[in-house]
């Protein structure tokens, strides 16, 4: 998927996250559990059986009172992909969307393991197939490439919502959400991001199009066949009707980042035009605002 002189630059960044999670095990972050790592959090009282090693005598020596200090564990954070693969992706696994769309995923889980965080994947159309299970460990890359390589697009509509309540009944611990897509789906993102809040994830979504997509150039009469749900519609195009669409993609991207932003949610958005390690840069070196 990547030759070694690519992934040696991944090695230099980091999937970041606002949020803290409980982590399960040593890792490279900060996450919300406490206990017996590196870095200060409070004190609290002094309690039998508390380990004396803990004590700050200095507090002791100021206020003659015993308080123990709690430090904030280091541990991996759950990094879970929700990459689309419906039809509007492409029609195989040679296609440049869809290809481009399995290299972000790849390349942010290589950067996750790297970090020692806990990776997985759901490829999702209509419902989720396949999952790659919540690995950790840089030796995981290997298989999740492989993984990568051999999915294909499916013929099926994008129901987002509903795959990603498919996949929460698969998930125990929350983390980090970064949904990548085309994000063609009539029902939006509302609820599936709703959902993903309401059990505790931070949502990322990533938006991926062509320029075709975007920018429409073609004249004439065409008969037109939705690529998920196999309609067929004729057609005249000329000038007014792609300056109507246009408008119409633009507020489609408009509607979709309002639809994280408001929610706090993280978007981002390009077309696959933009060499893929230069779009990875931006999401990776931005910790919390998404543009």
């Amino acid at each position: 998927m990547f030759d070694s002189q690519t992934l040696k630059k991944f090695e230099y960044l980091s999937l970041a996250s606002s949020k803290q999670f409980a982590g399960q095990s040593a890792g490279e972050r900060r996450n919300a559990k406490l206990g017996g790592g590196v870095e200060f959090a409070d004190y609290r009282n002094y309690a039998f059986g508390d380990d004396v090693r803990n004590l700050d005598w200095n507090v002791y020596a100021r206020f003659e009172t015993l308080y123990i200090k709690r430090f904030q564990e280091e541990g991996d954070i759950p990094v879970y992909f929700f990459l689309d693969v419906s039809s509007s992706m492409g029609e195989d696994a040679t296609a440049a969307k869809f290809d481009y769309a399995k290299k972000i995923v790849g390349a942010l889980g290589y950067v996750s393991l790297m970090r020692f965080d806990s990776v997985s994947v759901f490829p999702f159309a209509d419902d989720v197939v396949d999952a790659f299970p919540l690995s950790r460990g840089k030796e995981k890359f290997l298989p999740l490439a492989d993984y990568l390589e051999a999915l294909r697009p499916r013929r099926a509509e994008t129901r987002i919502s509903n795959s990603i309540q498919s996949a929460l009944k698969k998930i125990v611990k929350p983390g980090l959400a970064v949904v990548v897509s085309d994000c063609f789906d009539a029902n939006g993102l509302d609820d599936a991001l709703e959902r993903l809040l309401a059990r505790r994830f931070e949502p990322l979504v990533l938006h991926i199009y062509s320029t075709e997509e975007a920018l429409p150039t073609e004249t004439g009469d065409f008969e037109l066949i939705d690529a998920e749900t196999g309609e067929h519609t004729k057609v005249m195009i000329d000038e007014a009707t792609l300056k109507l669409y246009r408008k119409r993609f633009d507020a489609f991207l408009a509607k979709t980042r309002k639809s994280c932003v408001r929610r706090g949610a993280r978007f981002y958005s390009t077309v696959i035009d933009v060499p893929f390690e230069n779009f990875l840069l931006e999401v990776a070196r931005d910790v919390k605002v998404g543009r």
